[in-house]
C-alpha cells in the first residue's frame, strides 16, 4: 500500500466503517456489497464505452450505482427487514466507495480481465482492513462475533465474561470507532515506514 492510498482509505473507513454499528455482520455486508459493486462497475464502464462518450461515463456509472443500491436495500429489507433498518442510508457508503476506488485507480486502454484484477486489488486491500476493523470493535465492545441472520445477528460468544463496561462501551460508540480506527492507520502507516526503511537499505547494501 502506498501513502497515496492510505490517505484515500483512511477517508473511506470515515465515510464507510464508522457510521455503522461495530458488529462484525456489518462488516461482511459491507465488504460483500463493495466486491459487488467494483464489478458491477468495470462491467458497465466497458459497456457503456461502446456506446456513449467519455464524459458520460461516470454520469452513467453513479446513476447505476444508485439504482442499484436502491434495489439491494429493498431485497435487505425482505431478508432481514432488522439489519436493513439499522444499515439504514449506509446501504450508498459501498456504492460511494467503488465509485472512488475505481475513478481514482483506472488505468486507460486496460483489458476487461485486467481491469477486474486491478479493481479487485484495491478492493482486497480496504476489505481485509474493514474486516479487521469490525472485527476488533465487535469482540472487544462487545464480546461476541457476529453473522448476518434473517431474524437479526447471530452471535457467537467469545469472551463469555464480559460484563458491561466503560472499556466495552467506549468500542462500541462512535468516538472509540474513530479510536480504533485511527490507531489501525498508525500501525499500517508505521509498517509502511519500516518497510520502506528496509527496502532502502538492502538497495544500498547492493
Amino acid at each position: 500500500m502506498k501513502k497515496n492510498e492510505l490517505y484515500v482509505y483512511s477517508a473511506l473507513s470515515l465515510a464507510v466503517l464508522i457510521p455503522l454499528p461495530g458488529r462484525f455482520a456489518y462488516g461482511i455486508i459491507v465488504v460483500l456489497m463493495l466486491y459487488f459493486f467494483t464489478i458491477l462497475g468495470i462491467l458497465f464502464r466497458k459497456l457503456s464505452s461502446m456506446f456513449f462518450e467519455y464524459g458520460l461515463h461516470s454520469v452513467l456509472i453513479v446513476v447505476m450505482l444508485i439504482s442499484t443500491s436502491i434495489l439491494i436495500r429493498q431485497i435487505l429489507i425482505l431478508i432481514s427487514p432488522f439489519m436493513a433498518f439499522v444499515i439504514g442510508v449506509n446501504v450508498y457508503a459501498p456504492a460511494l466507495s467503488a465509485f472512488i476506488l475505481g475513478n481514482l485507480y483506472r488505468k486507460t486502454g486496460l483489458s476487461l480481465k485486467d481491469s477486474l484484477n486491478l479493481g479487485l486489488v484495491k478492493c482486497n486491500a480496504f476489505s481485509v482492513f474493514a474486516i479487521v476493523f469490525f472485527l476488533i470493535r465487535d469482540v472487544l465492545g462487545y464480546g461476541t462475533i457476529t453473522l448476518p441472520g434473517g431474524k437479526g445477528l447471530l452471535e457467537i460468544v467469545v469472551l463469555k465474561d464480559n460484563p458491561i463496561s466503560f472499556l466495552g462501551t467506549f468500542w462500541c460508540s462512535l468516538p472509540g470507532g474513530v479510536a480504533l480506527l485511527a490507531v489501525l492507520l498508525a500501525v499500517i502507516a508505521e509498517t509502511m515506514k519500516r518497510l520502506e526503511i528496509l527496502g532502502t537499505s538492502r538497495g544500498f547494501k547492493k
